[in-house]
């Protein structure tokens, strides 16, 4: 049996979780997976944007709530479709990534059900 996140430290540059760091990551149903960089490069020449796909799968396992680290300097921006997608379907909360590391370990904690989306630079 898979042990539960219990909780995420954040650096400049990555998050860490259960001996494991990673770059930018999307945390969903309980499980780590890191943004897909090679698509959003491509797509938009950036990974500083929350698109829709992203949203859909922040979506997956119908969280209480959606937190959205924005990065240090809150640079990552949400795509408008994203942002309504979101809003319409669960509680969305836009921080930077320092205090949306703080929400998130509290939710979890808490035992909420959260999924959430980590910018960990900009």
């Amino acid at each position: 049996m898979e042990e539960k996140i219990q909780s995420f430290r954040l650096e400049w540059g990555k998050i860490s979780f259960d001996g494991t760091e990673l770059r930018d990551i999307l945390f969903v149903d309980g499980r780590v997976f890191p943004r897909d960089y090679d698509k959003l490069n491509k797509k938009y020449g950036s990974i500083h944007l929350v698109d829709l796909d992203e949203a859909k799968e922040l979506l997956r396992g119908n969280p209480w709530e959606v937190v959205i680290g924005i990065g240090h300097e809150s640079l990552l921006k949400l795509a408008p479709d994203a942002e309504t997608i979101l809003k319409q379907r669960t509680a969305l909360i836009i921080l930077p990534s320092p205090l949306a590391v703080d929400r998130i370990n509290a939710d979890i904690k808490r035992g909420e059900k959260v999924n959430a989306l980590i910018h960990t630079t900009c």
